[in-house]
Formats: C-alpha cells, structure tokens, sequence
C-alpha cells in the first residue's frame, strides 16, 4: 500500500508545474500556450507526441545548518523546455524562455504545501543559468532553465 505523504521536493516540483500550466495559456502577458503540456518528470525527446513540452525536474539539495537546529534547504530544478517549429524554433524556444523567465520571477516565494498550518512556502527562487541547443536540433528546439529553490 503506497504512503499518503508527499515530499517536500515533490511538492515544490508540483507547485512549479502547476503555475506554469496555470500562467502559459496563451493569455497576455504570456506569450505562450503549453497546452497544459507540462509535467514533473524526465520525458525523452523521443517520447514526446505534443510540442511545446516542458518538464520540470528535482536534481541535487543542500542545506546550511543555522544556530538553533535551524535549516535552509537549497533544491536545484531543471526546467527542460522542447519546441517544434518549422519556420524558426529558436525564436519559439525563446519566448517559451521568457515566459517561464517571468513564471519564476512572480513566484519567488510559492506555496507549495497548504495542507499544513501555517502553509509551507518557498523564500526565493533564483535563476542560475539559461541554455539552448542554439539550432542544431532543428526544426526541434531545446532550451533548459536551471533554478534554485530556497526552502
């Protein structure tokens, strides 16, 4: 029988494709429409059926340990972004970037657990790198942000 209990890091991950698929539907200011094409987990460039795809993936997790058993957890997210475009899959790939960009940037403390009193937040996430293929996957695009999450 599987635990009801959710990790804090599934959580997090949770609470990030949520709001992307919440804020990328084509509305302004976006630019974007995912198509509620996001989800939480690796999927392989071979496994995608629907682009735009965008997964959102936990890797490493710090801690610096404070006075009084106090903890700052440091979790790393990649944010893998795949387009299709015939005509100029770069130029896709970076308006999804800046889209997601600005997803991040308004979310910088996101709740990601409400069950609980008080609700369980992020402090801030931070940008550390922004990356494409630069074209040589074309017509395919593939872009990746890598974040950091202090919780």
């Amino acid at each position: 029988m599987a635990s009801e209990y959710r990790t804090k890091r599934k959580n997090i991950v949770d609470a990030f494709v949520d709001e992307i698929k919440l804020k990328l539907n084509g509305q302004s200011p976006f630019n974007s429409n995912v198509s509620n094409n996001v989800s939480g987990h690796t999927v392989f460039i071979d496994q995608i059926t629907q682009f735009p795809k965008v997964c959102v993936v936990a890797t490493d997790e710090t801690r610096e340990y404070q006075p009084d058993g106090f903890k700052w957890r440091f979790l790393t997210l990649e944010i893998r972004i795949y387009v299709s475009d015939e005509t100029d899959p770069q130029e896709e790939l970076a308006l999804l970037l800046e889209d997601i960009e600005r997803v991040i940037d308004n979310n910088d403390v996101l709740v990601y657990d409400d069950t609980v009193d008080p609700s369980l937040k992020t402090t801030s996430s931070t940008i550390l790198s922004i990356s494409t293929d630069e074209g040589v996957l074309a017509p395919l695009g593939l872009g990746e942000i890598v974040i950091q999450v202090r919780y």
